[in-house]
Order: structure tokens, then sequence, then C-alpha cells
């Protein structure tokens, strides 16, 4: 079974912080302060104590522990010199111990080592003469330093080797996702293009039978290109392969283009489309193409669930505020309380019995809260059943 890296850490610490506090109260002459010495020592012990209430992700972080090893070098070394036997031999064998485990990455030879560390010190410099407890507490103390600096060069090195893995994954993904971006999507632009050809008679007369199935071939087209869209946008997101593009964007243009995009959304006519924005809107820094899937995947999914009423899509400028906010309200089937803290899930669907007739993979509110904060902003999300939707996104202007 393996052990938490709190758990590991903690308990490997343990041997180092009764070692320190050994030597110095088994010091060889009492020393002024002693009261604070101990005070210090118990302490010490006291902060592996405290460490069973830290977060168990601090302890996977480098930081955190190159300073818990920074700790505990100068905890030791301190308490060698205030036990006031340890020879220099001592400390050139403390050291090299040290440079030993940072090099060796088999776990058995640094075990061997740490175990040998002792046995191969007292062979030629160890007094068999003095039985003082301070004194053999020395041989002990190298056996702790093999076994504790060992344990965190491999720590280093299991991270390091993780990022190496985790990079090339990365890069394996990011290569996959061009192949089925170009292998999937020129496909369907070549048979929509065709099938937009026939459509237009450009390619002879239809009847009216063919052109209906000429339109739903169509249709299901675009409803293809939209999925392979989400997956590719979700995918881009889980591999970091997605960039920020930040350029000049006129709000009050980009909103009127959108408008026009999203005409042919609603085919209910029981839904109406509302627009609410100035129509003169000031020049901000940001991503047109994120900040256009973000929308458009919000009025999807907006008309998606709305049989009846309106689609409320509002954008103000707060330039006291260094923000951009888009609001987008519907009348629909609203979501359950209960469902509210999961919306922005992978693959989550308001209702799996509606979603079984309507497009959608359920990846676009997730990519929605991907994009925002990866714009620098945040999705808010207020519902309640039967009462209608309203999405809330806030985007910095620079």
């Amino acid at each position: 079974m393996i052990l938490p890296n709190k758990s590991t850490i903690i308990l490997i610490r343990w041997p180092v912080v009764l070692i320190s506090c050994s030597l110095v109260l088994f010091r060889a002459e009492p020393i002024s302060l002693s009261f604070i010495v101990d005070l210090a020592v118990g302490l010490y012990a006291l902060s592996n104590i405290c460490l069973y209430f830290v977060d168990e992700s601090r302890f996977h972080k480098l930081k955190f522990n190159v300073w818990l090893i920074a700790l505990d070098t100068v905890v030791l070394t301190a308490s060698l010199m205030i036990n006031g036997r340890a020879e220099t031999n001592l400390y050139l064998a403390y050291f090299l111990l040290i440079i030993v485990c940072a090099i060796f990455e088999s776990p058995r030879i640094i075990a061997m080592i740490s175990l040998a560390a002792p046995f191969v010190y007292a062979a030629f410099f160890f007094d068999a003469a003095d039985h003082n407890p301070g004194s053999y507490l020395q041989l002990v103390f190298l056996t702790i330093v093999g076994f504790f600096y060992g344990h965190f060069a491999q720590l280093v090195r299991s991270e390091r080797l993780l990022t190496e893995r985790a990079e090339q994954r990365s890069q394996v993904k990011t290569e996959l996702l061009n192949i089925l971006s170009h292998e999937l999507k020129t496909p369907l632009t070549v048979i929509a293009s065709y099938s937009q050809a026939l459509k237009s008679s450009a390619l002879g007369e239809i009847n009216g039978d063919q052109e209906r199935a000429v339109t739903k071939i169509l249709q299901q087209t675009e409803h293809l290109e939209n999925i392979v869209n989400v997956i590719l946008a979700s995918a881009s997101v889980e591999t970091g392969a997605v960039a920020v593009r930040r350029e000049e964007l006129v709000l009050s243009e980009f909103l009127d283009e959108l408008r026009q995009n999203c005409e042919g959304t609603v085919v209910n006519s029981q839904v109406a489309l509302k627009w609410d924005y100035p129509a003169s809107m000031p020049v901000v820094m940001s991503d047109p193409g994120k900040l256009r899937i973000i929308l458009l995947n919000l009025v999807n999914n907006a008309v998606k669930f709305t049989d009846q009423g309106e689609v409320c899509i509002s954008a103000r400028h707060e330039s006291e505020h260094g923000k951009m906010v888009f609001d987008v309200k519907d009348t629909g089937i609203g979501i359950a309380p209960d469902q509210l803290p999961f919306v922005f899930d992978k693959f989550w669907q308001v209702d799996s019995g509606r979603t079984r007739t309507q497009s959608g993979i359920g990846m676009g509110l997730y990519i929605v809260k991907a994009f925002a904060e990866l714009l620098g902003g945040s999705v808010k999300v207020n519902s309640a059943l039967g009462q209608g939707t309203r999405f809330i996104v806030e985007l910095p202007i620079g």
C-alpha cells in the first residue's frame, strides 16, 4: 500500500525530530540560556504534530517540501553543534551522505548506504571507550540522515518524471487533436459544400423530396461539425493546447455580428431572442474567438431549453471596475437547486429525457467556464425549476 504524500513525509520526519531532540538533550556540556534551547526543541517536536492539520495538497508542492528540508537541515546541523561531541569527521560524513543520497536513484541502494554508513563511520572514527549515549546517537544520526534525504531525493525525481510524462502525453494529445481537426472537419466541409450545391440546384434541378433530404443532410452535417468542434475545444482545454490571442475588439460591432449569427438559431416561433446593449460600446482587449464560443454556447443552451417565452442577451461595459459583463437569461425549464453545483461539469446535462431529442453532448457549459477562466474572468449561474436560467459572464477589458 502506498501512503499518501502527507502521511509519508510526517512519518519520515519523526525520526529526524527525535534524533535532533535527543542530541540536544544529551549534550556534552551545559550551555547558557538552556531553557530557550529546550523550548526550541519542544517547538520543533510540535511542528511535526502541526503538519497533521496542514492540507494534503500542500505536501504535493515542491516549494513546501523544500522549506521543510531546509528547516530540518538547519535543525539537524544545529543539534550536532549543540551536542558538542561531534568531530569534524562526523560533519564530513553527514554532508557526504547527503550528496551520495542525492546522486543514486535506486531506493534499494540508498537504503543499503544509509544502513552501512554508521558501521563504516564507527569502524574508522568511533571511540568505543566512550559509552556516553550522546556518542551512540551520532551513529543513529547517520542512518536517519540517509533515509531522510534519500526519501526527498526520490520525491524530487518522481515529481520530475511525472512532469516529463505529463508533457509527453500532452504533446501526443495535441498532435492527435491536429490530426482529428483535419481528418474530421475536412470531409464534413466537403459534404456540406456538395449538399449546399445540390440544394441550390447548381448541379441540376431537384424535386421537393430530394430537397428535403438534402436539407436533413445539411442539418446533420452541421450538428456533427458542432460536436466535433466541442470535442476539440474541450480536449484543447484539457491538454493546455489552447492559447489566448488578445486583440482590439469593438464590442458593439462584435455583438452585431453575433446577433446576425444567432438569427437562425431559433426554430420555435414561440421563443424570441432579445438583445440589450448600447449602440456604441468601447474598444477592449480580448480574444474574440473564445468570447464568441462562450456566448454562442450560452445562447444555444438557452434556446434549447426554452419552449416558450424569450431569451434575453445583454451586455454592458463597466469601466470603473475594468470589466465587461454579459448576461444570458431565458424563461425555460430551469435547473433544480441540487443540480446547480454540477452545471459546469463535463458531460452534465439538465434533463436526460429531454436531451435525447436535442443536440449536444453536455460539454458546452464546461467549455464556457474553461474559456471564461482562461480569459481571466468568471461565470455564474442562477436558476430555479420552471423559472428559467440566468448566466452572467464577467471578463476583464484588458
